[in-house]
């Protein structure tokens, strides 16, 4: 199941008797997640859209690369009825349209694997900022238990008499 901000909005917390969570707190939490899961889906629409323009591009590269070597074939029968000098020019065309087609490929290829190195970076950040969610939720926990415990060490202690610097005798 995927969590989305409109989940972690409308996500609600039980108030306890005593010791409860601080509602302005979770709620302040819950927006500040919320907004930083609408950046991600945001990101991550993005991502995924430059990457299907860039396959896009590729696919359109690999038809020019096969329309290219269709002419080469058409161009090699032509190329057989004519003179040599004839052939050596239309060889060098080829060549360097060859040439042009495959560094317009590497070029899509390069950008591609980097969309798909930003698409993991992006998802070792998300994953990092769960980490330190957790971390601080359960260290806000801890802080919370410690208050507690400390606040009934105080009601249980048995209030000791001050003694004001006069002794009775």
């Amino acid at each position: 199941m995927e969590l989305t901000p409109l989940d972690i909005r409308n996500q609600t917390f039980h108030k306890k008797s005593f010791g409860g969570y601080d509602p302005e707190e979770v709620k302040a939490f819950m927006e500040t997640t919320a907004t930083a899961f609408e950046n991600m889906f945001r990101d991550r629409t993005n991502l995924t859209e430059r990457l299907k323009v860039a396959e896009e591009r590729v696919n359109y590269y690999r038809q020019i690369e096969k329309t290219i070597q269709d002419a080469v074939v058409t161009m090699q029968r032509t190329i057989n009825e004519v003179k040599a000098s004839a052939e050596k020019e239309a060889e060098l065309i080829i060549a360097e349209a060859k040439a042009r087609a495959m560094r317009e490929v590497e070029s899509i290829k390069r950008e591609s694997e980097n969309l798909r190195t930003e698409i993991e970076q992006l998802r070792q950040l998300r994953t990092n900022y769960f980490i330190r969610c957790r971390a601080l939720i359960h260290s806000q926990a801890e802080l919370l238990t410690a208050m507690e415990n400390d606040q009934q060490k105080q009601f249980e202690a048995p209030a000791k008499p001050q003694n004001d610097g006069y002794a009775l005798t």
